[in-house]
């Protein structure tokens, strides 16, 4: 999760404003036990009582973890350097620079990595029951199940590729990176719309 602060404050009020959100959001659904990761090695210091608090903004700000620390059965913060923190970078530069409603909900989203290009993965035009290569997909985005003969790896894989598609009562949509929704077609269909645009 990322919280974007709407006024003015120092990169340290900015460390210690994460940590009081993440102790809260910890306590909120019943942590007993956590671990607390920063890049900023001042203010872990600080908070593992290393060093002492001399700036009078953030004094508060220490008193404050220490009482919501007592809540906790065990609790450590611990430093984690920069370059360990690259997807919390990501996360607060888009908190930074994205601007969203507070009514709008924001849907988790999935990162993959790909080890080939789009248009060398082979296309299957009929699937082994002689249906179009996409009815596995509209048969799980349905009714969540899979062909009898499909393997482990298989399922898998199609549980990851699924959510790339949408079904409109029974025509079925791929999204595309830009957003646009891609009319899936079997191969006939193909051949007509190939013959169409030449």
């Amino acid at each position: 999760m990322a919280f974007r602060l709407e006024f003015s404050c120092t990169n340290n009020i900015a460390e210690y404003e994460a940590y009081a959100i993440i102790l809260e959001m910890a306590l909120s659904v019943g942590v007993e036990k956590i671990k607390v990761f920063g890049d900023s090695s001042i203010v872990i210091c600080q908070t593992q009582g290393r060093w002492k608090t001399r700036d009078e903004k953030l004094k508060p700000y220490q008193v404050h973890l220490e009482q919501m620390a007592k809540y906790f059965k065990e609790i450590s913060f611990e430093y984690l350097p920069r370059d360990s923190n690259r997807f919390a970078d990501a996360l607060a530069t888009l908190a930074s620079v994205v601007e969203c409603d507070p009514q709008d909900k924001i849907r988790p989203f999935l990162v993959e990595k790909r080890t080939g290009s789009a248009y060398g993965e082979p296309v299957n035009l009929l699937t082994e029951d002689g249906r179009p290569w996409y009815a596995p997909i509209v048969d799980y985005i349905k009714e969540g199940r899979y062909l009898e003969y499909f393997t482990e790896g298989k399922k898998r894989h199609l549980l990851k590729h699924a959510t790339q598609f949408i079904l409109q009562g029974s025509v079925l949509y791929k999204r595309s990176y830009d957003g646009i929704q891609l009319l899936c077609v079997d191969e006939e269909q193909a051949q007509i719309i190939m013959e169409e645009i030449h």
